[in-house]
């Protein structure tokens, strides 16, 4: 029995070893078949992502890319993220002096993100360097808004982590807000608090939250998720540890006390002392050893993954 005229085509298509860039996008194949484009292929995206393009960059980018793109796993590895969505940035200087950022493609699952993927945007959300992915994945507009008016009215502020991790979303969602009720929850320091808004795409909830962050490092967004930020990748990647971990134990706290007149609340003197004390628990910076370690656990991790290297 000869196969169909359809059989024969489809056998071709899926053997053809030699095709163009234009033609790959209509041939099918059922092992690298993804919705939308061939492009969002593993098999596509894995020779994209294996490329590094770091000598393009000066030292100092460099190692903000590295940092960055560490933050992503490490969000990934924690549970810190929702989808493709949600958003790490950090500062870095143009050659002449601008405040650009770096900011994930929107598209690749946080396990892929490499050091080389990362876009460069200014703070008009305009693309200053697509990075190895960038021609084909954009930039999540509420990441752009999120962001660059944080960057740009905190000049203290390297890195701004934001997520929607699902305790601190609840707790978000609670009139109560954060109770301090354990020493982690102390060492995340003062919060402040943003109203929801719907998502957030215009640029007139700008004003509004950088008045409310003020000039603390901590903001919980309400029926939301979070926003934390510091002088270093390092340091939002802390904060931001530290409300996720004082959002679950508060979680479970109040989850066992059943009434909230069943909760054993430190004293007020006692929260500040424990606040000032882990501002200067570490000869280092706040947030450079914590963030080291991450980063020698994401390295061990990836002698065994199939993801490309984080570093590239």
């Amino acid at each position: 029995m000869s196969a169909s005229s359809d059989e024969k085509t489809n056998t071709n298509a899926i053997t053809r070893s030699q095709a163009t860039e234009e033609n790959l996008e209509y041939i099918f194949n059922p092992k690298t078949y993804t919705p939308g484009s061939y492009k969002f292929s593993r098999q596509y995206l894995r020779e994209r992502l294996s490329r590094s393009i770091l000598h393009e960059f000066s030292i100092d980018e460099q190692k903000a890319r590295i940092e960055l793109a560490a933050a992503y796993r490490l969000a990934a590895k924690n549970g810190w993220l929702e989808s493709i969505y949600n958003h790490i940035t950090c500062n870095v200087d143009g050659p002449n002096g601008q405040h650009h950022i770096l900011i994930n493609p929107l598209g690749l699952n946080y396990r892929e993100i490499t050091a080389s993927s990362l876009v460069k945007i200014d703070l008009d959300g305009n693309v200053i360097h697509p990075g190895v992915v960038g021609d084909i994945m954009g930039i999540n507009q509420a990441g752009i808004v999120i962001h660059t008016c944080i960057h740009r009215a905190r000049p203290d502020v390297r890195c701004v982590n934001h997520n929607h991790n699902w305790a601190v979303a609840g707790l978000s969602a609670t009139k109560d807000g954060v109770i301090e009720l354990a020493q982690t929850t102390h060492v995340t320091g003062e919060i402040a608090y943003h109203d929801y808004e719907g998502i957030v795409i215009s640029n007139e909830e700008q004003e509004r939250i950088v008045r409310d962050l003020g000039d603390k490092d901590v903001m919980i967004l309400r029926n939301h998720g979070l926003i934390t930020c510091g002088p270093s990748v390092g340091a939002a990647y802390l904060h931001a540890y530290t409300l996720c971990a004082a959002a679950e134990i508060q979680a479970y706290a109040c989850s066992m006390a059943l009434d909230k007149q069943n909760l054993i609340i430190p004293e007020d003197r006692l929260v500040k002392l424990s606040m000032n004390i882990a501002k200067n628990f570490n000869r280092t910076s706040c947030g450079i050893l914590e963030f080291a370690a991450a980063m020698r656990e994401l390295d061990y991790d990836q002698d065994h993954s199939s993801y490309p290297d984080y570093r590239n």
